[in-house]
């Protein structure tokens, strides 16, 4: 094998050190990359971050908004079912009377429920619709009208009388 010359062995030690040069060279600029990335990296992970949680306070204050709209809403609801009612009974108290009764006793029959109960109940029921100046005596006094004419049926239950109307379809 044929040795190398001093020159050429002098060019490929220099050679080899320009390549070991651009070899830490390299390095260096990788590692300089490497930083750069990884504080980038730490930015963006902090930009998504921010970001992550300013969706999650919307998406709290969303289904807070929804909550508050939910509770309304049942209000609501119960509002309507209450001005139901008040509407059965006011078209029972403007209804037109039964022909064989006064407009007082239509609206008795018309406002009392089908179930059967005692007079102190069902006298308390018309109180509480707004028939606030009738007296417990009138109002029994309506009912023995209304029994009579068909309208009421009474049964003595020991010591209580309870009534019960009865449907008329007149």
């Amino acid at each position: 094998m044929p040795l190398l010359k001093d020159t050429e062995r002098e060019q490929l030690r220099q050679l080899v050190k320009a390549c070991l040069l651009e070899i830490s060279k390299l390095k260096i600029e990788l590692k300089k990359c490497q930083k750069e990335s990884s504080k980038s990296t730490d930015t963006e992970s902090i930009h998504i971050k921010a970001v992550k949680d300013e969706l999650q306070n919307k998406i709290r204050g969303r289904d807070e908004e929804i909550a508050r709209l939910k509770t309304i809403i049942n209000g609501k609801e119960e509002e309507i079912i209450e001005l139901e009612k008040i509407k059965v009974y006011f078209d029972a108290i403007i209804s037109r009377p039964k022909k064989d009764l006064t407009s007082f006793q239509s609206q008795i029959y018309e406002l009392l429920p089908y179930k059967e109960d005692s007079s102190e109940n069902l006298y308390l029921q018309l109180k509480t619709m707004g028939f606030s100046e009738l007296s417990n005596e009138n109002f029994e006094h309506a009912l023995r009208n209304l029994e009579r004419k068909g309208y009421f049926q009474s049964r003595n239950n020991g010591k209580i009388n309870l009534w019960k109307k009865l449907d008329r379809n007149d």
